[in-house]
Parts: structure tokens; sequence; C-alpha cells
């Protein structure tokens, strides 16, 4: 029994958009053995909904897997799974959900067929399908992730780790990433592109000098998908006004979660403030995985 354990992940971090990342203390969990056939069942409310049949997004990617690594030459012989998976991350609600399941089909390849890929070598293949490492890259790595893909290859620096209190109000309601990206532009002009790379920068730079006022104060400066996906997600605006002078958010991946960054001596003053809201959805405190994903036997 081979036991895989993968963190979610929180994306762009305001104004990091497609590049930086970070994983979370939700977890989907999967235990694989060989079978004659190929099953996955499921456990918990996370997965209650989901149906094992070819759409399943792990058959899916475990059949793109084989059929990539067999038309190169590198594997010639086809295994089959029992899967059970269980899982903390809730589904299409901006928590790395799809890129936590997207990593586990690749280790199971891996580990099974014995590949002996390398991380690096994993977070392309990983980035390669999702087009941007800004959730695979922690998930694996575990941490804060500053990553670039230039289509060829991934760089990735992994910065320290946010010491602020942490939450994420999660809403009960879905929203795909395919539907929070349509409503971004296609281009910028050349002056908001500048200020939204120096906004950027600075958001790192206050990262890797624990400056978390600054920080909290980029994350709710971006210019590159936050000002328009806005509209889509009503309950940010409360929670901001809710938090103001007590704490920073930002929209988790393409949302509709709201990560929130609480001043240490604000916490409970912002948590009373964010609870008078009533709003419809799940607020719970977060911890960043240092230590991404991992598989044992």
């Amino acid at each position: 029994m081979v036991k895989i354990k993968i963190p979610g992940s929180t994306s762009n971090l305001g104004p990091g958009f497609d590049s930086i990342g970070m994983a979370v203390n939700r977890y989907l969990y999967l235990d694989v053995q060989l079978s004659e056939t190929t099953s996955i069942t499921h456990e918990g409310d996370m997965l209650k909904d989901v149906i094992d049949n070819d759409s399943h997004y792990l058959r899916k990617y475990l059949n793109y897997f084989y059929n990539y690594f067999k038309d190169r030459g590198i594997i010639n012989y086809q295994l089959n799974f029992k899967i059970h998976m269980s899982s903390e991350i809730p589904l299409a609600r901006g928590l790395g959900s799809s890129a936590s399941c997207l990593i586990a089909s690749l280790e199971i390849i891996n580990y099974f067929y014995d590949l002996k890929l390398t991380t690096q070598d994993k977070l392309l293949f990983l980035t390669q399908i999702e087009g941007h490492p800004d959730n695979v890259a922690p998930s694996l790595f575990g941490g804060i992730t500053i990553s670039h893909y230039d289509g060829k290859k991934v760089d990735t620096v992994v910065a320290p780790g946010i010491e602020w209190p942490m939450y994420t109000f999660v809403p009960n309601f879905e929203l795909k990433t395919s539907v929070a990206r349509n409503v971004l532009p296609s281009q910028l002009p050349y002056q908001e592109a500048v200020d939204a790379s120096a906004i950027s920068n600075v958001l790192v730079a206050s990262l890797f000098a624990k400056d978390y006022e600054t920080l909290g104060r980029k994350m709710m400066s971006d210019k590159l998908h936050e000002p328009y996906r806005h509209a889509l997600l009503p309950h940010y605006e409360s929670i901001k006004f809710a938090i103001k002078g007590l704490g920073y958010c930002f929209l988790s991946g393409a949302g509709p979660t709201i990560f929130i960054m609480l001043k240490p001596d604000k916490v409970q003053e912002a948590l009373k403030y964010i609870d008078n809201l009533q709003l419809d959805g799940t607020l719970s405190k977060i911890e960043s995985d240092n230590i991404g994903t991992t598989v044992t036997v």
C-alpha cells in the first residue's frame, strides 16, 4: 500500500498572479495499490458528489501520463490501481483541489512505474498542463513559492513563511477557474503593467524581510486580476471593510475563497467583525504546510 499526501494551496497572494503560491494545511490523501482493474473510491464530505467515471480528474490524468510515457518508449506495459481518496480541500474554491489531484496522478505513475522523476521534472510536467506553477509548485515543495514558467522550464524560489495568523473564508458556492478567467482583460496599458510589476516586486521583498504591514498592503493592491473578479465575489468587499485596520485579505487563487492575514493583537476583534457579517460560508484558521507532497510505503 502506497500512501500519498498532498497539501492544498492558495495562489497569487494578491499581485503574484500565476507566479506566487503557498501550501496550506488542507490535504488530499490517497491509498494506492495494484489491482486487476482501476477503481477509485471516495471518503468524506469534500468528495461525496464525485463519481468514478471516465471524466474523473484523477483517472483522466493517470491515462494522460501513462500515454505520455508510453508514446516516448519509457514504459511498455499498463498497470491498474485500486485507489481510495479522501480530502480536506474544498472543490472549486480556489484552494488548489485540481492541482493536488493532478500531482497525485503523476506521483502514482512515477512510483509504480519506477520512473525516478526529480521534483523539478515533476514541476515541469505539471506546469505544462496547468499553464502556470502557482498551485503545483507550493503543493510539491511546501511553503511559499515564487515561480516563473517561460514555456520551456520553471524557475522556483522558496520564500519564508508568513508568521501572522491566517484564516480562510470559504463561501458555500463554487467558482470555476474558467469562469473567473473569462472576466480578465486580454491586455493592460503599459503604465498599468509597470505599476503591477512594481507592486509584485515589493510584495516579494516584504516576504523575505518579514515586513507584514507592507506585505498586506501590497496583497490588496493588485492590478492584474482582482479588480476584474470582485464583481463575482460580493463577500470580498464585506470582509475587506470588516477587517480594515486589523489585517489584510486577498482572493485565494481565482476565488471564491478569501484568504485573510490578521495583525496578531487584532485577531479576536477582526473575527468578531467577520462573524457579525453573517456570510454564508465557513471561516477557518489555516497554516502553511512546509513539507509538500509525500509518498510513503
